[in-house]
């Protein structure tokens, strides 16, 4: 229990931190060992988690498949030939983006291309880069939307088999309870039956080898169930 609720407080502060980290920043971006002005954002997650989620922002919101064209370690480049992007107009364009990062913190990059030589930049296509920019906050948003939704329902997921494990851990251990009363109860019974044997045993055996013979049988019954006793009580 402690653990999920640190997990969930480690998870609100990163939306905190998520929140005040949505800036643009520009640059220029290699794809595939060509070097384009690109515009970038920041994600506060693990790269591995934003690959895919990448990819399906493209499928899901503009219906444009974007292929893997290129991985240098945990960089992987994307490329989307001559596509039409809808908030951009019905000019086909070229997508190029990549996804790079660590264990904490994952970088996006984005270049939009008319032609190889007119990359949309703030300068060149004010208005488009304007668009392209709004882009990059749409995912940013898409990906903590589901990023988050993801870890709640896992969490949510963690504590309800918790406790369930923790309701059948209960049961188990009254099971465990009764039977630890059982044995005690035919350990006190054994152990008042060879005291009253050893009293009586010649009014009980004809000889004093079925006496000793006796003796003997119930000595091992109680050890056994010493040895069972053992067992559940440790």
């Amino acid at each position: 229990m402690i653990r999920l609720t640190l997990s969930l407080l480690i998870l609100c502060s990163s939306l905190v931190s998520a929140q005040q980290a949505a800036t643009i920043t520009d640059g220029t971006t290699t794809y595939d060992k060509m070097t384009l002005p690109s515009m970038s954002i920041q994600l506060d997650a693990p790269v591995d988690v934003v690959y895919d989620i990448w990819d399906d922002f493209w499928d899901e919101r503009y219906d444009i498949d974007i292929d893997r064209t290129d991985k240098d370690g945990d960089n992987i480049a994307y490329l989307a030939e001559q596509v039409p992007v809808r908030s951009l107009g019905d000019k086909n364009l070229d997508v190029y983006s990549s996804v790079g990062g660590n264990e904490q913190r994952t970088t996006v990059n984005l270049s939009l291309a008319y032609a190889e030589n007119d990359v949309i930049t703030r300068t060149n296509h004010e208005g488009d880069y304007q668009t392209a920019s709004a882009i990059l906050q749409e995912f940013r948003t898409y990906f903590y939307q589901r990023y988050f939704d993801e870890k709640l329902t896992d969490t949510r997921d963690e504590l309800a088999d918790l406790r369930d494990d923790s309701q059948d851990a209960s049961k188990d251990a009254e099971k465990a309870r009764k039977k630890i009363e059982k044995y005690e109860d035919k350990i006190d019974k054994y152990q008042r039956k060879i005291e009253d044997a050893r009293e009586n045993v010649g009014d009980e055996l004809q000889t004093a080898e079925e006496k000793s013979e006796r003796v003997r049988q119930l000595e091992l019954q109680l050890q056994e169930l010493e040895r069972t006793r053992k067992q559940y009580l440790g």
